[in-house]
């Protein structure tokens, strides 16, 4: 059994089932502090809980000790959401895992504290990690709430508290107390998010060498408002969020960490999300020689196109005859058999069939084309015929991989999918 990769699993799995790692431990009668080992890849589950697992999953024994599950067009059980190519994916799901384990942490020790301040049971959770604009996470939270930014502008984050919630642990009635006030603002800094804080700080600092600045985490130069929108903040960038869920005095509500995209970058280069870390053990599977795969038999594709004249060159922006708000043509066997919905179905790009076949199909003769490719699949022929309106197809790409150019079926170039106006577009990234 391979500890990192049942611990990935595990994770997912319980993170899709929307359940905290107190919950799972539960379910299986082991303590939550054996289910962090699991995710954390430092221990495997013992043979006797794997079949309690599989049950609570709904997957296969096997697919918990092989650390994966085999491809399908069954979605069920997955998270599938409208594909934005005018938000791209950045950030990958290994990040946010990490981003989650963080988050784990978090809750561990404030629920630790802040029960022992208040005398009275804390029970928060990790909710959500999510990567978004800023301007969608501003429109989100409470007009008036608990803000703290910690220079968010400048490689910095923010930590965002429901007024409620904020309210229920400084022993407050919400109902009579409404208004927040300078004071709350810093009695909440003083008895809670100092905690929050110092905890971030002791893990960040630990797995990145302390290459981050100690500074960054000060309480000093955190700017304190109840009114979110008074952040210096680029609307549209993108940016990760640590949402965590809590009940106090019977009390719920949120308290949201605001990642900027420089923060990230400053993470990652520092060591924090990096996969190939000094003492991690690698691993990769190897294939059988003889086991062939099934070549791919569908293609998600923008368009087909006259090569004459087309020049390709890094940073050059290419405008496609397809509309944004126009399905994707479905190739099989250089006919279109569907057009269909981008979406992205856990971490793989996907396609939601959006209408029926057309007696007028379109089929492709030339030898000679350009076409400009979002994903392939393959599929049996019993499962290609069973395509109709709502079903999916999951591709072999990634949620924001380089979408490709192919000239006569070869890779000639791969490029980033924009939007120019209405119209798709393809920003040249790499000529091959």
């Amino acid at each position: 059994m391979n500890a990192q990769k049942t611990g990935l699993l595990i994770y997912e799995m319980r993170t899709r089932k929307g359940l905290t790692q107190k919950e799972l431990a539960e379910k299986c009668n082991v303590t939550d502090k054996a289910v962090s080992k699991w995710e954390r890849g430092e221990g495997c589950p013992d043979v006797t809980v794997l079949p309690k697992l599989a049950e609570i999953f709904g997957i296969e024994v096997e697919n918990i000790m092989n650390g994966e599950i085999p491809l399908s067009q069954d979605v069920s059980g997955k998270t599938i959401k409208d594909y934005n190519f005018r938000q791209p994916d950045r950030y990958p799901r290994y990040m946010q895992r990490e981003l989650g384990i963080l988050g784990e942490d978090i809750c561990k020790v404030i629920n630790q504290e802040f029960t022992a301040i208040l005398n009275g049971r804390c029970d928060f959770s990790v909710e959500m990690v999510d990567q978004m604009v800023n301007i969608e996470f501003l429109n989100s939270i409470p007009q008036k709430c608990f803000f703290y930014d910690f220079d968010f502008a400048n490689a910095g984050f923010t930590i965002e508290i429901d007024p409620e919630l904020a309210k229920a642990l400084m022993k407050q009635d919400f109902s009579k107390h409404e208004a927040i006030t300078d004071f709350d603002l810093e009695v909440f800094k003083e008895h809670f998010l100092k905690i929050i804080c110092k905890v971030m700080n002791q893990k960040i600092a630990l797995r990145t060498d302390k290459k981050l600045p100690e500074e960054k985490f000060s309480l000093a130069k955190v700017n304190a408002s109840a009114n979110p929108n008074q952040t210096r903040q680029e609307e549209h960038r993108m940016m990760l969020l640590l949402a965590l869920k809590g009940k106090a005095d019977d009390k719920s509500g949120w308290i949201n960490i605001q990642f900027s995209d420089t923060l990230i970058e400053n993470m990652f280069l520092s060591g924090w999300f990096n996969e190939d870390m000094p003492g991690k053990i690698k691993f990769q599977n190897l294939k059988n020689i003889k086991c062939r795969e099934e070549p791919d038999n569908i293609f998600i594709e923008f368009g087909r196109f006259r090569p004459e004249n087309v020049e390709l060159e890094p940073g050059k922006i290419l405008i496609l005859d397809k509309k944004e708000n126009d399905g994707l043509d479905v190739v099989y066997e250089n006919r279109v058999i569907h057009t269909g919905k981008t979406v992205s179905i856990d971490e793989s790009f996907g396609i939601e069939i959006a209408e029926t076949p057309q007696l007028s199909e379109i089929e492709y003769t030339e030898k000679d084309y350009i076409s400009i490719q979002l994903g392939s699949a393959s599929l049996k022929k019993e499962e290609i015929a069973a395509l109709h309106q709502g079903s999916y197809i999951t591709l072999k790409q990634r949620a924001g991989d380089p979408s490709l150019i192919i000239r006569a079926g070869k890779v000639i170039a791969t490029g980033e999918i924009c939007i120019a106006d209405d119209t798709f577009a393809i920003r040249i990234t790499e000529v091959k």
